[in-house]
C-alpha cells in the first residue's frame, strides 16, 4: 500500500497511543503521560502530538500539533524535561492556550522504519505530507524538512 498526503491522517490513526492524555498544563500532568510504562516499552519512533479538536491552519485543519522523532522511548525524550515544559514562560503560554482552546493532548507513536530509511528521513517524510495538506508546519514544529517524495511504499498500515 502507498502511503502519500491524501491518505496520511489515515497513516497517523494507525499509530499508537499513550493511555494518558495532556489535560492541564502542570509538571505531574507531563509526568503522567511521559512517566508511564508504555511510553518507555518503545525506541526508534516517529510521534505526533494530537489535539481533540482540530486547529485552524493556512488550508484546512489539523488536530496535529507536532511531528517528532526520537531514537530512544518517549520517556527517555521527555520525562526530564516535564518540568520545563510546563513551567517556562514561553511553554506554559504555548500548551495553557492549547488546551484550553483545542482540548487534551494525546500523543500517539509508531515504529520509523514504515515511512523512512531512517529517524530524520521518516520524520521529514511526515512534515512533507502534512505540508501538502495544509500549505505550512505542524503549529509548534520548529523543524522543517528537505524530504520531498510524495509517497512510499509499505507492505501494510
Amino acid at each position: 500500500m502507498d502511503i502519500n498526503a491524501s491518505n496520511f491522517y489515515q497513516a497517523l490513526d494507525t499509530f499508537k497511543v499513550l493511555h494518558d492524555k495532556i489535560s492541564t498544563v502542570d509538571e505531574a500532568a507531563f509526568k503522567e503521560v511521559f512517566g508511564s510504562v508504555i511510553a518507555g516499552s518503545e525506541k526508534g519512533i516517529l510521534y505526533v502530538f494530537r489535539t481533540e479538536k482540530p486547529i485552524p491552519r493556512l488550508k484546512g485543519v489539523s488536530d496535529v500539533l507536532y511531528i517528532g522523532q526520537t531514537k530512544g522511548s518517549l520517556k527517555q525524550r521527555y520525562l526530564i524535561n516535564s518540568a520545563k515544559l510546563a513551567n517556562s514562560k514561553a511553554n506554559r503560554l504555548k500548551f495553557e492556550h492549547i488546551v484550553s482552546e483545542y482540548g487534551p493532548i494525546r500523543i500517539t507513536y509508531a515504529p520509523f522504519s514504515k515511512y523512512g530509511k531512517n529517524l530524520i528521513n521518516a520524520e521529514g517524510q511526515l512534515l512533507w505530507w502534512y505540508f501538502q495538506n495544509h500549505c505550512e508546519y505542524p503549529p509548534i514544529n520548529y523543524t522543517q524538512t528537505k524530504v520531498r517524495n510524495d509517497r512510499v511504499s509499505v507492505v501494510s498500515f
